[in-house]
């Protein structure tokens, strides 16, 4: 049984299936990330960096602060500081990183399951500057299927908190 039919037997008895972003839409880029060398090569460590998106990726995520002001939390707690043009490659290193490999299987899912008459829900924790930056130009096509569309960034709320769920 192929992906798409797998999950088409699961969705028969709902309305409704609701996506996530980050590992679902996209490919995660962890595996194999550059992000840790590069931060490890400028004095923060794998530990510390996994403590700083402990701490902060969710108030950048829930649009709270910058994606800049995230990376400077985490390299100070580190005892480091971090210029603007590392900041600007940290961009293209995680940032963009997260919306290069998209997932086509669940593209062809979110089809499959609309042409069923199922409604299509994106519920995800993102930043509003990597929305607008990243999201809307190249998911273009997985945007098209939803009939709603729950952005943390945007509401100011985040996953797994309550309020983002009740709101989807």
């Amino acid at each position: 049984m192929s992906f798409v039919e797998g999950w088409l037997a699961r969705a028969a008895q709902v309305d409704g299936v609701v996506f996530d972003f980050g590992g679902v839409i996209s490919v995660s880029p962890r595996e194999g990330w550059s992000l840790y060398p590069f931060c490890a090569a400028r004095g923060v460590g794998r530990a510390a960096v996994d403590a700083g998106w402990a701490r902060y990726r969710h108030l950048w995520d829930g649009g709270f602060i910058s994606f800049e002001e995230m990376y400077r939390r985490v390299f100070a707690d580190a005892g480091v500081g971090i210029s603007d043009a590392d900041l600007a490659e940290l961009w293209e290193i995680d940032a963009v990183a997260w919306i290069r490999d998209l997932r086509a299987d669940t593209l062809e899912l979110m089809r499959a399951l609309k042409a069923r008459g199922r409604r299509i829900g994106i519920l995800t924790n993102m930043s509003p500057d990597f929305h607008e930056r990243l999201f809307v130009p190249r998911a273009a096509a997985y945007r098209a299927l939803a009939d709603a569309e729950v952005v943390s960034g945007l509401e100011r709320l985040y996953k797994p908190e309550r309020p983002i769920y009740d709101l989807m």
